[in-house]
């Protein structure tokens, strides 16, 4: 007798085929007419799948352990991230880092730095017993521009027609940039609390000296300056790399247009073992990969990348509707 087979794997499965199935059907009304990103889609269809019709349920895929869902969410985000951001690297144009590199240092420094006090002042004064050491660190987590939905006002019908394309260029590069620069200001926050504010529990060193000295070493030198370097370098051996195996015609077209999402797996993956920043990372791979533009104008009437952002940001945002409280 053939039975109904309710496996969560199954349900799953339907579940998003059917909802990308249908939004596909109609995604070029909903982003170019009502000017709906598809961040906003999606996260409404995770939520309604979810806590409407218990369709998704993420607690059982985690076997309903809260931590095993939230090191899924994690390294699912992760993974949308370093591939989003390596690809936001191969967009701009080639040298674009040391070209606006003025431009961008307002926009990481003084502006970040501006969002940072200013996100944590409107905390402070809004929630009772809230100590601002605290909203500063919260605030840390909302200051960077996510390079996902900062795509919905650079690309498609409106940012073509309203935003002119050297501002389209910059919003990328920042929001690509600021992810991982965001760590500075959490940090500087934790540090604090942790050494200053409970005078260092549990560890030998206390006082603002450790704090500021660890916020230094391990923040600055160990978690952005050497992710950048890191990034320059596999960035620097990828291109020499795929020059080398292009010019004897090892590498097929697929695997080139792939290459740049491959890539991203292996920096997370490699920086997420020794603990340094892998999203600041993979936005200066990408962008090293690309330096002397020849990868991007290889590719740019292949629509693979433009799809694959698609589905992820379908898949990652339903699940945070998902798992959302």
């Amino acid at each position: 007798m053939p039975t109904l087979v309710l496996s969560n794997f199954n349900v799953f499965c339907a579940v998003l085929g059917g909802f990308v199935t249908l939004y596909g059907l109609v995604s070029h009304f909903a982003k170019e007419r009502l000017y709906m990103s598809e961040p906003l889609i999606a996260v409404c269809a995770g939520v309604l799948f979810k806590h409407g019709t218990q369709w998704l349920r993420p607690e059982e895929y985690a076997l309903n352990d809260e931590m095993n869902l939230e090191v899924t969410t994690l390294a699912f985000t992760r993974l949308a991230l370093g591939v989003q951001l390596v690809l936001a690297g191969v967009q701009i144009p080639a040298r674009y880092l040391k070209a606006e590199w003025k431009s961008l240092a307002m926009l990481l420094g003084p502006g970040m730095t501006g969002m940072w006090v200013a996100s944590s002042l409107l905390m402070w004064a809004l929630i009772p017993n809230f100590s601002y050491l605290h909203a500063l660190a919260v605030a840390a987590c909302i200051t960077p521009t996510d390079p996902v939905l900062s795509n919905s006002i650079v690309k498609g019908k409106f940012a073509d027609q309203n935003i002119p394309v050297d501002m389209q260029n910059l919003i990328i590069a920042e929001s690509g940039a600021n992810d991982g620069l965001g760590y500075p200001f959490l940090f500087f926050a934790l540090y604090i609390i942790k050494y200053v504010m409970h005078n260092g529990e549990g560890q030998p060193q206390t006082g603002g000296g450790h704090a500021m000295a660890y916020w230094f070493g391990e923040t600055w030198g160990y978690v952005i300056i050497l992710s950048v370097l890191y990034g320059i370098v596999v960035g620097y051996l990828a291109r020499l790399a795929m020059k080398y195996s292009k010019d004897r015609e090892w590498i097929d077209h697929e695997n080139h247009v792939v290459f740049p999402v491959v890539l991203a797996l292996f920096i997370l993956g490699t920086c997420g073992l020794i603990g340094t920043d892998d999203l600041l990372a993979c936005f200066v791979a990408g962008n090293v990969l690309n330096w002397d533009n020849v990868y991007r104008h290889d590719t740019i009437q292949d629509s693979f990348q433009e799809t694959l952002d698609m589905l992820i940001n379908l898949a990652i945002f339903m699940w945070f509707g998902a798992v959302c409280p």
